[in-house]
């Protein structure tokens, strides 16, 4: 028989029988492929193993802990071909680098000798398959390992334990520090309350297109799904524009703006003082001290004292920047200028909406005095917020008639 054994608190090291038999499930090649989809979808390989042609049968790898007969059992009720288990040699696989592969591995030799095999794909079927990366810091999605099995496993552990486990989690994503998502705090500041499973700091620094980041990620909110956004933005000529950064955060506009595309000034504002933390040390980092000015404070109070000078005014909050557009309007020099407006629209309601906001944006602006024509060129869908609700940016250019 052949069985990877491991051993935590030592590094999730490997250590093999040095038999190379195994558990195998042999079928006609020309099934094969169906075989090995029923075989991985119910979580009975074992990729440590390489699957081996034998003749006309191909022989696929099974994991040790079922028992042949309830997997012989398994398969004689779903597939209409013939399968037959049997011992056979086998050559070792290289491991993959995958990191949902490597993920499902460690979680596996964490439950190998703790579980029992009946309630292990249980376990299985709630491992995270989605996860951000900053730095070395891995961050789970809000609900990852928070299952009631999951509770009650990790609850059972002590701390040294609990902390090699979300180690080798981390390790198995490629990270050195991990942390997983709550809900945003349903304060003013929109504050993040990720927590830090493993490691000392949530601090990362990173590149985004040529801009460096910099923030603690237990402290304040990064989408890492609004790349392109980024990107489109930082490709927009601003060169000698005076731009206002509504919600600036930790500069996830504002940095492209005055780096990329070149903004004369772009005056930051933010009110959460982590997030300001996070913009004042990439402001340096990007050698951009004499291009960005940070409004701390309230965009009520911030944005009055900024009217009538900018170009360009991005409104970057979701779900909603609606509070600040009658501001913006104001902000905008006498001629006019540009609007990014940022919201997070049904999808079947994206047409009225824009619709709806250029109505509401020529009301501001008949209402302060603007004479302008007050256009849409462009609607940018960024990516999917939640189902049928889409993160979209409508570029507004407002111009004297």
């Amino acid at each position: 028989m052949f069985k990877v054994v491991t051993l935590y608190g030592h590094d999730m090291a490997d250590r093999y029988d040095h038999t190379t038999f195994g558990l195998a499930a042999l079928c006609e090649v020309e099934n094969g492929e169906i075989l090995h989809k029923f075989l991985d979808k119910n979580e009975l390989i074992d990729s440590s193993w390489r699957p081996k042609r034998i003749e006309s049968r191909l022989a696929i790898p099974l994991l040790v802990r079922h028992e042949p007969k309830r997997v012989q059992d398994l398969i004689d009720s779903s597939l209409e071909f013939n399968v037959e288990l049997q011992h056979i040699e086998f050559e070792k696989a290289e491991l993959s680098n995958n990191p949902h592969q490597q993920l499902h591995r460690t979680v596996s030799r964490w439950l190998e000798f703790e579980v029992d095999d009946v309630e292990i794909p249980q376990f299985m079927s709630k491992i995270p398959r989605k996860w951000e990366r900053f730095d070395d810091l891995i961050v789970l999605q809000q609900h990852a390992f928070s299952s009631t099995e999951w509770n009650i496993f990790l609850q059972n552990k002590e701390t040294d334990t609990r902390r090699d486990f979300w180690r080798d989690i981390a390790h198995s994503l490629g990270g050195k520090r991990l942390a997983r998502q709550h809900p945003i705090a349903p304060d003013k500041l929109r504050s993040s309350q990720t927590e830090l499973l493993y490691g000392d700091s949530g601090w990362v620094e990173f590149l985004d297109h040529g801009v460096r980041f910099g923030f603690d990620a237990t402290q304040v909110m990064f989408s890492s799904g609004n790349v392109t956004e980024r990107r489109r933005i930082g490709f927009i000529p601003m060169n000698d524009e005076v731009v206002i950064d509504a919600y600036a955060g930790v500069g996830y506009y504002s940095l492209h703006m005055a780096k990329r595309s070149l903004a004369k000034v772009v005056h930051a504002c933010e009110l959460n003082p982590n997030s300001i933390k996070g913009l004042k040390w990439a402001r340096e980092a990007n050698n951009l001290e004499e291009s960005i000015v940070i409004h701390e404070g309230d965009n009520n109070e911030t944005l009055p004292k900024l009217y009538g000078i900018a170009d360009r005014c991005h409104l970057g909050l979701l779900p909603s920047s609606e509070p600040v557009w009658e501001h913006a309007i104001q902000c905008l020099k006498i001629a006019g200028g540009w609007l990014h407006i940022h919201m997070n629209v049904d999808d079947s309601n994206i047409d009225a909406w824009r619709d709806e906001t250029l109505v509401k944006l020529r009301k501001f602006a008949k209402k302060h005095n603007r004479n302008w024509k007050i256009e849409s060129p462009h609607l940018e869908s960024v990516k999917s917020y939640s189902p049928h609700v889409r993160h979209i940016v409508l570029d507004v250019h407002c111009c004297e008639n």
